[in-house]
């Protein structure tokens, strides 16, 4: 079996790239523990009890901050995300900085 790349597939690419170049994580935190995620960390889209209460998980892996939280198979947008330090969850939006007094806390 052999695969080729399609314009189709081409331009998925593109728009990845685009994301990842245009993802600051220097500006991502998480607000509890202030870990900052890494272009590699990686989140699991599953069926979640509280506090996100959504029963459809697709099963698909991938890095939620460049997504801003919307998984790219089942488009599942995630209100909450879980910390891969501490284990808490945050709302998602609330790992973004604000501005530089946020960083200090």
């Amino acid at each position: 079996m052999s695969y080729r790349k399609t314009s189709e597939i081409e331009e998925k690419l593109k728009r990845f790239e685009t994301v990842e170049e245009s993802t600051d994580f220097d500006r991502i935190r998480c607000p509890l523990c202030l870990w900052q995620p890494l272009k590699s960390s990686q989140w699991f889209c599953a069926d979640c009890d509280a506090p996100e209460f959504f029963y459809g998980g697709c099963g698909n892996m991938w890095n939620t901050f460049e997504t801003r939280g919307k998984c790219p198979t089942c488009a599942h947008l995630w209100r909450w995300t879980s910390c891969l330090q501490c284990g808490e969850w945050s709302r998602h939006e609330d790992w973004y900085k604000q501005n530089d007094e946020t960083m200090r806390r």
